[in-house]
């Protein structure tokens, strides 16, 4: 006979439910980019995601959450368009400066980076980079998710597509090359 788990309320301030919450989330696996914009004074801002999810393919969307604390945020506000670059696995480096705010000043020391539309840098060894317009952008507490219609895609060089996109998972990179897929 199956018996259900009782359902386990959201409690604001609970520990317990946040420490709990916390472990749930981090056991879903979720691809890492690197989100880049400029402001108008032709400054390069960027940041790690794990929000960046396809929307639409009708008109291609994407949708990516961005913490206001974030330094791309105002830079994205200003400007409406950001690029998500595609990281591999063999760019953890990339994802700790584009992690960590002490490490802001050496994000774009990394890497080979271009210009591309709407003078959006984008990461040359990306496994794909999105370019996109910000057509919707919705404020929840600390975040807002933005609406980017796709206005343009950069494809890795055929040696480069064949690496495999970072993965995160319980708090640490997976690989997924070599695994049976369902």
């Amino acid at each position: 006979m199956f018996m259900p788990f009782p359902s386990l309320p959201c409690r604001d301030g609970d520990p317990e439910f946040s420490e709990n919450l916390r472990l749930a989330l981090r056991g879903t696996a979720v691809n890492v980019s690197i989100l880049t914009t400029r402001d108008r004074a032709g400054i390069n801002h960027g940041i790690a995601v794990t929000t960046a999810v396809p929307f639409s393919t009708y008109r291609p969307a994407m949708i990516v959450a961005v913490k206001h604390s974030a330094s791309a945020y105002p830079a994205i506000c200003e400007s409406s368009y950001f690029c998500l670059n595609q990281i591999s696995d063999d760019e953890l480096d990339l994802l700790d400066k584009f992690s960590r705010s002490a490490l802001r000043s050496s994000r774009f020391t990394t890497g080979r980076w271009s210009t591309g539309p709407h003078s959006l840098p984008y990461l040359d060894s990306a496994t794909a980079c999105f370019f996109c317009d910000v057509q919707g952008a919705h404020a929840h507490e600390d975040q807002t998710v933005f609406i980017g219609r796709i206005v343009g895609v950069k494809l890795a060089d055929e040696d480069r597509r064949q690496r495999e996109p970072l993965m995160w998972i319980n708090g640490r990179a997976a690989r997924l090359a070599g695994r049976e897929y369902a």
